[in-house]
């Protein structure tokens, strides 16, 4: 299955997190690469762990003007 990782990078900090929608899977990383591992092994204990079968909620990601 194919999940979907929201990665943002945070500039000040120089830290990346990784979320996964649908999933309370939240990691910090110090790069990308390590943010995308990371989720990959929180998604893999996480449905190691859940009740059921999850499948992955699909996200749309919209720009919001203020």
């Amino acid at each position: 299955m194919d999940y979907q990782v929201v990665i943002e990078h945070d500039p000040g900090t120089r830290a990346y997190t990784a979320t996964v929608a649908g999933l309370p899977v939240f990691v910090d990383a110090d790069s990308e690469e390590e943010a995308i591992r990371m989720a990959r092994e929180a998604i893999a204990m996480y449905l190691e762990d859940a009740p059921g079968p999850k499948e992955p909620v699909r996200v749309k990601v919209v720009t919001v003007a203020l």
